[in-house]
This record gives structure tokens, sequence and C-alpha cells, in this order.
């Protein structure tokens, strides 16, 4: 067992450069407790949707995350952006507007990192601690 212990900003980095950001988002930056970027659309009408993303808990084996809209023209059609971003996440994540989850170890499984379980996610004054156990 081991536990990890790293900031917000970690976090981000260590998605970028692992590639587990969808193509869809972009302009990322950390403000607070909160990473706030764009999705980009293949609408002409909303090419770009400001939205934010922030830690909720962990269950079981999901992080839960609250995604905010910040545009009120595209709150309004939710529906067809909730339809928009489902096609195109990968598996392991699932939008449920306003949640975003992501299955963790479904998720380290298929980057084929073997042998490590996340048992428990915890985050408090911006920082991250994973607890992890063999598989």
């Amino acid at each position: 067992m081991a536990q990890l212990t790293f900031n917000i900003e970690e976090l981000l980095e260590a998605a970028i450069s692992n590639g587990l950001l969808p193509s869809e988002i972009a302009r990322v930056r950390i403000k607070g407790e909160r990473i706030h970027f764009v999705i980009r659309t293949s609408s002409f009408i909303l090419p770009f949707i400001p939205a934010s993303l922030r830690y909720l808990s962990f269950d079981g084996n999901d992080a839960v995350f609250e995604l905010t809209i910040v545009s009120s023209h595209a709150s309004k059609a939710i529906g067809w952006l909730n339809e928009l971003i489902k096609l195109k996440t990968p598996d392991y994540m699932k939008l449920e507007y306003p949640n975003v989850s992501v299955e963790i170890n479904r998720l380290i499984e298929e980057k084929n990192i073997k042998g490590v379980r996340v048992k428990d996610v915890s985050f408090k004054d911006g920082e991250f601690s994973i607890i992890t156990g063999n598989s």
C-alpha cells in the first residue's frame, strides 16, 4: 500500500502529459480549487463553451467531479452538450450533468498500469491524497 500526495496543478500536468484530456478541452488553467477550460464543439453557433471542474468525492471506484458551464447560452442547451460530450468521452468517464465520474481503476487498467489499485482519494487544503493497494 502507498499514499501519494500532490496538488491540483500537478494533477493537471500529469493528465496533460499522459494524454488523458479529450481533444475537445482547451485553454486549461487552475484557479483556486477549480480547473477552468473551454470545450470545443463542432457547432458554428457555439464553437467554444467555457466550463470548470471541481473535485467532489471518491465513491468506491469513481472520482466524482462537478462540471459547471459558464455560458448561459450553453446552460440552456445542456441536453445537446450532454449528448455531444458523451459521444467523445472515453469509456471510463461518464457525464451525468452536473457530475462527471471517472472510473479510476479502469483508467489505470486501460493505461496498462499493472499491480496498482486505487482504494481512496481525498482532497483537502488544495492537495489530493491517493491511497493505493495491490490489485
